[in-house]
C-alpha cells in the first residue's frame, strides 16, 4: 500500500495516542510549571488537528481520483512532501497534547443555578417594609468531580437587600469523601441536617413548591430563628432494609451566636468553645407504602447573644428535638414538621419551652398545575433569652394558599397569598406574592 494511502490510519493512531497521553498529562504539566503557556499550546494543537483532518480529507479525495497512479507507484518510493509535512504535524500534535494540562475530551466544569424575579403587595405591614417588583436571588452551584469517592459542592448566592445593596453569600462549601453507601464524610459549611424542608429545598426558588419557606425555617440572613446552617463535620449514609431504606446524619460544628438581633452560624470560626452536636434518623418506606418517609432529629449547643457593641448579653443552652413526615406519591405532596425546644439560661435562670410546626399540602393537576396550602404556628416563650435576643423571635401564626404552574420542567410561575398574625405587630398582615423562577 502506498504511504499516502496509510495516512488516515496513522493519523487516527496519532490522535488516539495524543488523547491517551493527555490523560496522564497532569504529572508532566506539574514539571512544566507554566499553566498559561501550556493552555496556549493546547489551543494551537487543536487548530493543528483541525487543519490536519482537512488535509487528510483532501488527500483521500485525490487518492480516490487517481487509483491507477497509486497502483503503479513503486512500493519503495519515498514519501511525498505533503506526507512528510503531515507526519511532522502528527508528531507536533502528540508532543503538545502530552504536555497539556487538560484532557482534550474534558468539557470543563459545568455551572448550574437558579434565578427568580417577583412582585409583592402587603396590607397592614410594619413601617419600612417594601412592596412592588423586586429581583429575587441569583444562585450558582458547582459540583466538581474528582473520581467516584471525592465529592464537592459549592453554592454562591447573589441577592438584593431591602436597601438595594447587592450581597454575595457563600451558602454552602462542602468537600467530602464517600467510603461506601453507608458513610460519606463532609467538611465545610452545609445545611444543618434536621427536618425535611431544610434538607430538600435549598436556596434555589424554582425547586421548592411555594414562594416562601416556612417562616420558622427562614435562612439566618433573612431573619430565621433556627440554626439552618452549620460549619463543621457531617457524616451521613444509608442502608437498604428489604424494600425500605434507613438514613442517618451525625454532625458537629461551630456553635451559633446571636449578633444585632440575628443568628450568625460562625462560618469563619467559632466565637467560643461551645460546639453544636446533632443527629437525624430517617426511614423511607417501600412496597405498599412507597412515597412515605418519616424522621426524627435533635441538636444541642450553647448560644451566646451580643449587643451592637459586641458585649455579651446572655448565654443559653439550646436543646431541640423534632420529627417530620412526608408523603409524595399519586400527585400528592404532604409535609409535616414539628419542633420542641427546651432551653436553659446558663446564667442560672429557669428552663423555657417552645413549640413550632407546620403542615403543607399540595396536589399536582395534569403535571403542570399545583395548588397548595400551608399552615404554620410558632409558640415561643418570650422569657427565653434565645428568642428574646432575636429580632424575629416572636410567636406567630400563618395561613397560606398558592398556585404553581410549571411552564417547563425548569421554569415555574407561582401566585401566593398569606395572612400572618405576628405577636410583635399585634395585627394580621395580608400579603400577595407573584414569582417567576427558573433553573439552569
Amino acid at each position: 500500500m502506498h504511504p499516502e494511502a496509510r495516512l488516515p490510519h496513522r493519523l487516527l493512531a496519532s490522535i488516539a495516542m495524543a488523547c491517551a497521553l493527555a490523560a496522564v498529562s497532569p504529572c508532566r504539566a506539574q514539571a512544566a510549571g507554566d499553566t498559561a503557556q501550556l493552555e496556549r499550546r493546547l489551543e494551537q494543537s487543536l487548530k493543528m488537528i483541525e487543519a490536519l483532518a482537512a488535509r487528510v480529507e483532501q488527500l483521500e479525495k485525490q487518492l480516490a481520483a487517481k487509483p491507477a497512479a497509486v497502483a503503479a507507484a513503486p512500493a519503495a518510493a519515498p514519501a511525498s512532501a505533503p506526507a512528510a509535512r503531515i507526519e511532522e504535524l502528527e508528531r507536533t500534535v502528540g508532543q503538545l497534547t502530552a504536555a497539556s494540562t487538560r484532557d482534550l475530551r474534558d468539557p470543563g466544569l459545568p455551572l448550574h443555578g437558579f434565578a427568580d424575579v417577583g412582585w409583592s403587595q402587603r396590607r397592614h405591614a410594619a413601617p419600612g417594609e417594601r412592596s412592588g417588583f423586586a429581583v429575587g436571588s441569583l444562585d450558582f452551584y458547582l459540583t466538581p468531580q474528582f473520581g467516584t469517592s471525592i465529592k464537592t459542592l459549592i453554592e454562591l448566592n447573589v441577592g438584593v437587600e431591602e436597601d438595594g445593596e447587592t450581597v454575595i453569600d457563600l451558602e454552602r462549601a462542602q468537600i467530602g469523601y464517600s467510603f461506601n453507601d453507608h458513610l460519606t464524610l463532609w467538611g465545610g459549611r452545609f445545611h444543618t441536617p434536621f427536618g425535611y424542608w431544610n434538607m430538600a429545598f435549598h436556596h434555589g426558588a424554582q425547586i421548592q413548591p411555594s414562594i416562601l419557606r416556612p417562616r420558622m425555617l427562614d435562612f439566618e440572613d433573612d431573619g430565621g430563628i433556627l440554626p439552618v446552617h452549620t460549619t463543621g463535620l457531617w457524616g451521613t449514609g444509608s442502608w437498604r432494609i428489604g424494600a425500605d431504606r434507613l438514613t442517618y446524619h451525625l454532625y458537629v460544628g461551630n456553635g451559633t451566636r446571636i449578633a444585632n438581633g440575628s443568628l450568625d452560624p460562625n462560618p469563619a470560626g467559632d466565637d467560643n468553645a461551645n460546639k453544636v452536636a446533632g443527629f437525624a434518623l430517617g426511614w423511607r418506606f417501600g412496597g405498599a407504602l412507597d412515597g412515605l418517609s418519616v424522621g426524627v432529629h435533635g441538636l444541642r449547643q450553647a448560644v451566646a447573644a451580643y449587643d451592637a457593641a459586641d458585649a455579651l448579653q446572655s448565654r443559653t443552652r439550646l436543646n431541640m428535638l423534632g420529627a417530620h413526615a412526608l408523603y409524595d406519591s399519586d400527585g400528592w405532596e404532604l409535609i409535616a414538621e414539628a419542633y420542641r425546644l427546651r432551653d436553659r439560661d446558663l446564667a442560672g435562670g429557669a428552663s423555657h419551652g417552645s413549640h413550632l410546626g407546620y403542615l403543607h399540602v399540595g396536589h399536582s393537576l395534569r403535571d403542570r398545575w399545583l395548588p397548595y396550602a400551608r399552615w404554620e404556628k410558632a409558640s415561643l416563650d418570650q422569657a427565653d433569652n434565645y428568642f428574646a435576643a432575636q429580632a424575629n423571635g416572636r410567636s406567630y401564626t400563618r395561613r397560606m394558599l398558592g398556585m404553581r404552574y410549571n411552564l417547563d420542567p425548569r421554569a415555574a410561575l407561582k401566585l401566593e397569598f398569606n395572612r400572618t398574625d405576628d405577636q410583635g405587630i399585634g395585627r394580621a398582615v395580608d400579603e400577595w406574592r407573584l414569582q417567576y423562577a427558573v433553573g439552569f
